[in-house]
């Protein structure tokens, strides 16, 4: 039985370097992050540097090997990247080597489609995510089975455009969202990759990007306005840099009986309370008044 490691604040284990898979057929080989770039994921998006390593099940009972019986979380988080202000930290990255012209330009790209505990369920877990589920802790180490990655092929070819990161460099982001938080959704992975599209295309705008984004790249927008053009302001979270740069929209969604994401419900207040809204901060005193969209 996986035992749930807890320390305050949080079930954690130590910073994650994701492995290497072992070797496989080119078709189906997936690399995996450096230390750096885990890290850049993490922390710019968000997510603690340790991360909660949960295992809900007894045994595993999903497809691909790796999921177990759903978790008991109460929403998703959509985490979706501004890749004008990603990239200039990242130019080794192919999917910033190809962002002029490209879609990834002007709209926001996925970046991952997270499980997140409701505020009672977060309170009693003692963290705010669920990771790693179904016997996939090992998948954190420098030996991970085979099974911690999803076979290229459950990639749906439209994430080229929503989500580049998951078809560049040996689709590394692919790699890394799975097994920590796909793993945990009782979803297979194809369906948990196109649910992560169907999210994002049912955001308004263009292919979920708001007409006050595409219209304002190189600008700064009025806060109050950028969050207005989401829809259902309780929903979406938003992240900033320190010089109020646009880095995340952030977007919640209810979970159904089968783990897919349901229409946008409030955000816990463990999502709102947290760095992944740092645009905002405090309401009542916004840290950000004008938040810049770079180009």
């Amino acid at each position: 039985m996986c035992l749930c490691l807890l320390i305050v604040q949080g079930c954690r284990t130590r910073p994650e370097t994701p492995p290497p898979p072992p070797p496989a057929a080119k078709t189906a080989t997936v690399r995996p992050l450096d230390q750096a770039t885990a890290e850049a994921l993490d922390i710019e998006f968000g997510r603690p540097q340790a991360t909660a390593c949960n295992c809900f099940a007894d045994e595993p009972s999903a497809p691909d090997g790796g999921a177990c019986a759903t978790p008991r979380f109460g929403a998703y988080l959509l985490a979706l990247t501004w890749a004008p202000n990603f990239c200039p930290g990242h130019p080794d990255k192919e999917q910033c080597a190809q962002l002029a012209g490209s879609f990834a330009a002007n709209h926001l790209t996925i970046h991952g489609l997270w499980p997140q505990f409701n505020d009672e369920e977060a309170k009693q877990q003692r963290c705010t995510y669920p990771a790693f589920c179904g016997g996939l802790c090992e998948c954190q180490g420098p030996n991970a089975p085979s099974r911690c990655f999803p076979d290229p092929s459950t990639i749906p070819d439209t994430m080229g455009t929503y989500g580049p990161g998951y078809v560049t460099d040996n689709f590394f982001l692919a790699n890394h969202e799975w097994p920590k938080h796909g793993s945990c959704t009782g979803m297979d992975a194809r369906s948990y990759f196109t649910s992560s599209i169907d999210a994002l295309l049912s955001l308004p705008g263009d292919q979920g990007t708001p007409e006050l984004l595409r219209d304002n790249v190189g600008r700064g927008v009025p806060l109050s306005d950028l969050r207005s053009a989401f829809g259902a302001v309780d929903s979406v979270v938003l992240r900033c840099d320190s010089r109020c740069n646009l880095a995340e929209v952030g977007v919640c969604f209810g979970v159904g009986d089968q783990g897919k994401p349901t229409p946008r419900i409030p955000c816990p207040r463990n999502v709102t309370d947290s760095t992944s809204n740092s645009c905002v901060g405090d309401p009542e005193r916004p840290r950000c008044p004008t938040v810049s969209l770079q180009a």
